[in-house]
C-alpha cells in the first residue's frame, strides 16, 4: 500500500511540473509561417503538443516533463523560423 501511494504521489509531482506555454508571435502571415515555427519548436526536443494559430498569432505547447525549455530557447527557436516571440506566458 505504501509503495502504491508513493508512485501515485510521484506521478502527481512529475505531472505538476509540466507547464503549458503560450507565445505571442509577431510577423506570421501564412501557413508556411505556422509550419516553420512548428518545425523549430519541435527541433528543441523539449516541447510536445505544439499548436500554432495563424489567426491569433500564437504558439502553444507543453514543456516535456523531464526537459524544461527556457524563454531564451523559445525566442531563439522562433527567431530561427524568421519571427519574433513577443510575449511568453506559462501556466
Amino acid at each position: 500500500m505504501k509503495i502504491s501511494l508513493f508512485f501515485v504521489g510521484l506521478m502527481f509531482c512529475v505531472a505538476a511540473f509540466s507547464a503549458r506555454v503560450e507565445v505571442d508571435v509577431n510577423g506570421m502571415s501564412c501557413g508556411m509561417c505556422v509550419e516553420a515555427i512548428t518545425k523549430e519548436l519541435k527541433a528543441t526536443d523539449k516541447v510536445e503538443g505544439i499548436s500554432v494559430n495563424l489567426d491569433q498569432k500564437k504558439a502553444r505547447f507543453t514543456e516535456m516533463k523531464d526537459r524544461k525549455i527556457s524563454d531564451a530557447e523559445i525566442k531563439s527557436a522562433i527567431k530561427r523560423a524568421g519571427y519574433e516571440a513577443a510575449k511568453i506566458r506559462r501556466n
